[in-house]
């Protein structure tokens, strides 16, 4: 299965981090992890996939400021923001959202990025940093 991630640039919840790693550990055998490499929630969750032995794809951004350079499976061509997180969504059969809100927002990538793969009829799975799923 390949599943994409976006999230917040910040740091993410204890109770983020638990449900994520308890979905990463339910894809089964031979799944992908989708990512757009900047701190946070990306470097995060690729890690964590990493460790867990999944295969990591890097769709990294075309400005470094914000790159966490995760050493990923696979690497691909760098992109504005939104062009990477297009791509993203075009590459997934399910996104995984994990915002710093515990609502949705009119504006930010994450929010973009969740509203789009709603337009492209793409699956999101959301992980609140407080509220219950």
């Amino acid at each position: 299965m390949k599943v994409g991630i976006t999230g917040t640039r910040n740091s993410i919840s204890e109770k983020q981090i638990k449900e994520v790693v308890d979905f990463l550990k339910t894809l089964p055998p031979g799944s992908e992890l989708h990512h757009g490499d900047c701190l946070g929630a990306d470097h995060a969750v690729a890690k964590f996939a990493s460790h867990l032995g999944i295969k990591t794809v890097c769709h990294p951004p075309d400005r470094d400021e914000l790159r966490a350079y995760h050493e990923s499976t696979e690497t691909r061509d760098p992109r504005s923001y939104l062009a990477r997180n297009r791509n993203i969504v075009g590459a997934v059969e399910l996104l995984m959202v994990v915002p710093m809100q515990d609502e949705w927002q009119p504006r930010g990538g994450t929010w973009y990025t969740h509203d789009y793969a709603k337009k492209k009829n793409v699956p999101v799975k959301m992980f609140w940093p407080t509220k219950p799923a």
